[in-house]
């Protein structure tokens, strides 16, 4: 009988960590606006960040088919068309 407990299988499928490079910038909280904010790393000055942008969705239903005559009308489509307008 074998005493020694076995490796568990997901230890036997890890590779090392091999960490990356610093960014050349660090984020910090603006205490005043309670914003991130960031700095270069290695003067210290702010970085402008640059429009994130947000966008709108908007959605527009269009029917499709419902022509007959009249006495036997046929069954419509209904499709929901989705946009994203940039604000």
């Amino acid at each position: 009988m074998n005493t020694l407990p076995e490796q568990p299988w997901g230890l036997t499928r890890t590779a090392p960590f091999v960490s990356s490079p610093a960014p050349p910038y660090r984020v910090e909280l603006d205490s005043v606006r309670q914003t991130g904010v960031y700095r270069d790393a290695t003067t210290g000055r702010l970085i402008e960040a640059g429009k994130h942008g947000t966008s709108k969705q908007t959605s527009k239903t269009q029917r499709t088919g419902g022509s007959g005559d009249g006495r036997d009308p046929q069954p419509s489509d209904q499709t929901t068309v989705t946009d994203y307008d940039n604000d």
